[in-house]
This record gives structure tokens, C-alpha cells and sequence, in this order.
């Protein structure tokens, strides 16, 4: 791994929820620091419960700067004010003064000596080139013009076309975005997602009745369980169908509510648990029999890399999924299903006769964050070797 480099990284609030950047990147710790830079989405806000209580925690942020979580030696993270009304200029042009002020003071505080800038959305367009940074990445973990909600799609495009043009680095986590992300100047790496193994397989052991979740503990029958936010990407007809086809299988998602249940709610099969703490999904995927991700077919998922697969493969516990373009990569271990029928076969076949686990893990050598933050390091090393002079730093007071 490198070791003694500075690195600025523009990402999703550290803390907030585990992903793929901030699984990797703590790899590079303690042996590089991080200045880690809290960003805003990309989209108008609207006037619903999930915005305005994000909205909340993002002005909380910035009254308290203290991070949520203790945070590992090395790392220093910053919330500056940003205002999500990207489509104006001059709120634009406030973002840029107000981020770039902020991380200039972090910079000289930290005495940050030629840092490497990671960028994982689009709108760090706006700040690559002007950090002082020897090298810019782009990891590129979405597509995010198509995300549910997404209503600036040509602004982010703009915006990561710009971005690809000042990266030195790319990296995408699926071959679609691999094929889509390309400044024309190198390679885009394909660099999946990764999993902890050791904290998943945990779930795979014979596990005591009284260690089991409360809320999962006394369920008769079998559970079908998924965890994750709950958006868009569900297929709720499939899951309603699951529901009524199977009365006596328990059906369990585990997640943020982004949109209404009330379809399933109906069932009294049905359980919706709010998200749990990261350290505390092992506990409730042990009491699964089968795990599902039943998410629609489209572009985005066509282009995403779930991050769950992983974890479910770690579990050893069945997995059934619709067939999203990055999980046929993983068919023979993992049950693909196109319609509600082949889904409900799959299911009735892992309980009836469960595979082992051990073809699951198996699939896994080799795809631990530890072996993705190995790769990262590789290539930033070959870019940096490659590269020129380091950028003046230009940051506002």
C-alpha cells in the first residue's frame, strides 16, 4: 500500500451510512491522511419528509462541525456550507468560494503536501485542479443522471464530462460505466465493490435464539429477508406477488423508507424494520433463509454494482436476484430470476435443499476492500509516476 501521501476526497457524508469510498479509503489509513470534504446532492430538493430532515442534519453539520463518530487516526473531516440550488450561477459560484475556502483552511492546518484528489460526484468538477492536488480520481460508483429523484440529469452530466476531462485516474465499480466512463487519455479501471468478510460470514454460524434481533426472533417460518435503502429500485409488484403466492413465508426488508408500502403492508406476512447500525446487520441477516434482491430491471440498476451481493454472498446464506447486468457475473452462485414465478421457485428450491455455503465464498477470494484499496493504490501509484507537476493551490479565505 502507498504510504506518506495527503489526500482530499470529495464524497457522501463519512459516517452517515457505510459505502464503497469510505470502505476503501480506510485502507489507506493511518499511513496517509485524509482530508475528507462532506458533500450535498446533486439534485432540487423537494418538499418531503426525507429532504427536510437531510437538509436538517446537512445545516447541523455545519453549525457543529464535530463528526457523529470517532474517527480513525489520519482522517479529518469537513462540512462546508454548500446551498443545493446548483442550477444558479451565483449559488454556484458561493459553493465554490465557500468549499474551496473551507478545505484551503484544512489544507494549511494540516500542512497537506501535494494531495491526491478523490472524487466520487460529479459536482467535485467544480474543485478538481483548484485543491492544489498532484493527481485527480475519479471513482465513479453510479450513474447518477438516471438515480430515482434525479431531476438536474443534464447538469450532472455536464458536470462528470468535466470531471473526466481534469482526472488523471478513473475508476468505475460495473463494466457498463467502465464502457461509459472514459476521458480518452487511459484506462478506466474496473474496480467492484469489495466486502468484509470476516464481519458478514459471522451470520453464517449456528446463532442462539436469544442473540437473534428481538424484532426477528419469534417468526414462524421461513424468512426472506433484504436490507438496503428502500427506493425505487424494489420491484414491488414482484414482492406483492411473493407476498400473496407465499402466506407462510415471512417477507423482511430492512432499510430507509424512501417510498410508500402500503402494497405490501397489506400482507400480513409482511415486516419493515428501519435501518440498522452497519456493526448490526450480521445479526439480522443470520436469521434469514433466503436473501433477496428483487430490485426492476432498468438502466440504473443495469449499471450499478449492488453493494449488498457481496455482503449476502458473505452471509453463505441463498441468494435470489432479478437479473441486474453486475449479478450474472455471479450466476451459479447466486439464483437469477426474471419474473415473479422463477422467483418464487428459487426461494421454494434454497429451502428446500440449501446450497452450501462454501461455492459463495469461494467467489469471494480476492474481493475483500482490503484487496480493492490494494488495487486503488496500485494505479494511483502508476498515475502518479506518470504525472506532471503538482497544481498551485488556489483555495479562497
Amino acid at each position: 500500500m502507498i504510504k506518506g501521501r495527503d489526500f482530499i476526497v470529495f464524497s457522501d457524508d463519512w459516517g452517515r451510512h457505510p459505502f464503497s469510498c469510505q470502505h476503501v479509503m480506510r485502507h489507506f489509513l493511518p499511513d496517509n491522511r485524509i482530508l475528507w470534504v462532506n458533500t450535498i446532492g446533486m439534485r432540487l430538493p423537494r418538499l418531503c419528509l426525507y429532504d427536510v430532515k437531510r437538509a436538517f442534519e446537512k445545516v447541523r453539520s455545519w453549525a457543529d462541525p464535530a463528526p457523529p463518530v470517532e474517527l480513525p487516526l489520519g482522517l479529518r473531516v469537513i462540512s462546508p456550507v454548500m446551498v443545493p440550488l446548483s442550477p444558479l450561477a451565483s449559488v454556484r459560484a458561493f459553493n465554490r468560494r465557500s468549499v474551496l475556502g473551507a478545505v484551503a483552511r484544512a489544507s494549511r492546518d494540516l500542512d497537506l503536501r501535494d494531495p491526491i484528489l478523490l472524487a466520487t460526484v460529479p459536482n467535485a468538477a467544480d474543485y478538481a485542479g483548484l485543491c492544489g492536488e498532484s493527481l485527480v480520481v475519479y471513482y465513479c460508483v453510479d450513474e447518477f443522471s438516471v438515480w430515482p429523484g434525479m431531476n438536474l440529469p443534464e447538469m450532472v452530466r455536464e458536470l462528470e464530462a468535466d470531471l473526466l476531462r481534469k482526472a488523471d485516474l478513473v475508476m468505475a465499480v460495473s463494466d457498463e460505466l467502465v464502457a461509459r466512463k472514459s476521458n480518452g487519455r487511459g484506462p478506466t479501471h474496473l474496480l467492484t465493490h469489495g466486502v468484509d468478510f470476516g464481519h458478514f460470514s459471522a451470520a453464517a454460524g449456528p446463532v442462539a435464539v436469544a442473540d437473534l434481533p428481538e424484532a426477528l426472533r419469534w417468526l414462524e417460518g421461513p424468512v426472506i429477508g433484504f436490507y438496503g435503502l428502500i427506493d425505487s429500485h424494489l420491484d414491488i409488484d414482484l414482492l406483492a406477488d411473493l407476498l400473496a403466492a407465499r402466506p407462510h413465508w415471512n417477507v423482511v426488508l430492512i432499510g430507509t423508507r424512501r417510498i410508500p408500502l402500503d402494497a405490501l403492508e397489506r400482507f400480513p406476512n409482511f415486516l419493515w424494520l428501519p435501518a440498522v447500525p452497519y456493526g448490526e446487520l450480521p445479526r439480522y441477516a443470520a436469521r434469514f433463509d433466503v436473501a433477496v434482491i428483487p430490485y426492476v430491471v432498468n438502466e440504473h440498476t443495469c449499471t450499478a454494482n449492488p453493494l449488498k451481493l457481496r455482503e449476502y454472498l458473505a452471509t453463505g446464506k441463498p441468494v435470489v436476484a432479478t437479473p441486474m447486468t453486475e449479478v450474472l457475473r455471479f450466476d451459479g452462485v447466486v439464483r437469477i430470476a426474471a419474473s415473479c414465478d422463477a422467483f418464487v421457485a428459487a426461494i421454494e428450491d434454497e429451502l428446500r435443499s440449501p446450497t452450501p455455503a462454501a461455492p459463495r465464498w469461494e467467489v469471494l477470494e480476492g474481493e475483500t476492500w482490503k484487496d480493492k484499496a490494494e488495487l486503488v493504490s496500485c494505479w494511483i501509484e502508476e498515475a502518479l509516476a506518470a504525472s506532471g507537476t503538482p497544481r498551485p493551490l488556489e483555495g479562497t479565505t
